[in-house]
């Protein structure tokens, strides 16, 4: 285990006051009692996206939600950093790169569509994502992968859409994974330039 990844491991949210919603002080305590037992061997158990994908229930007193979420982050650019960390230092660093570089252009395909149009829109009455919100994450995220700016994989993880019904936005489904695989490429890009010494 890299220090990045045991510094992560080792922080803790902090909770909110009696009168105050957060998550479920004995599930996140659960969840990170098993992430950290899933890191403990020489090779973690635990995948980046098994990170993201946590979820807790709500209670009074609970944890702070922005910090938790702000443990979980890090924990899971911890997890994807080492993991890019070793595929580039080792017999897989072709694979890897492969891996990355499909990711790189199916990210880059669904960026190169119309605004507008990038993702499905909604059905009816369904809860969506504004379309001028996306459009726009989805042009800083292709002026960084052009060398134009600069996003940080917590940039994108953060990002607040406004809420549209129907028709009148994106499906938030497709809009989240696209968003998620961002996140990834975004780390292994990173920890690429870090490995090389840029």
């Amino acid at each position: 285990m890299d220090d990045r990844l045991r510094r992560a491991l080792h922080a803790a949210p902090h909770r909110t006051s009696r009168l105050r919603r957060g998550y479920a002080v004995a599930e996140v305590d659960d969840f990170l009692e098993r992430v950290r037992r899933g890191c403990a061997g020489p090779a973690p158990q635990v995948a980046p996206q098994h990170v993201r994908s946590a979820g807790f229930r709500f209670a009074l007193g609970g944890y702070d939600i922005s910090a938790t979420d702000a443990v979980l982050a890090g924990i899971e650019d911890a997890l994807a950093a080492q993991a890019a960390g070793r595929a580039l230092a080792g017999p897989r660093r072709q694979v890897w790169s492969e891996q990355v570089s499909a990711v790189m252009a199916a990210v880059r395909g669904r960026l190169a569509g119309p605004g507008g149009d990038r993702f499905p829109r909604g059905r009816w009455l369904e809860r969506t994502y504004d379309r001028s919100d996306v459009d726009q994450l989805c042009r800083l995220v292709a002026d960084h992968l052009a060398g134009r700016g600069r996003l940080r994989p917590a940039d994108v993880r953060s990002a607040l859409f406004r809420p549209r019904r129907g028709r009148r936005g994106y499906r938030e489904v497709p809009v989240d994974a696209f968003f998620d695989r961002v996140v990834e490429l975004i780390a292994a890009l990173d920890e690429a330039a870090r490995t090389r010494g840029g």
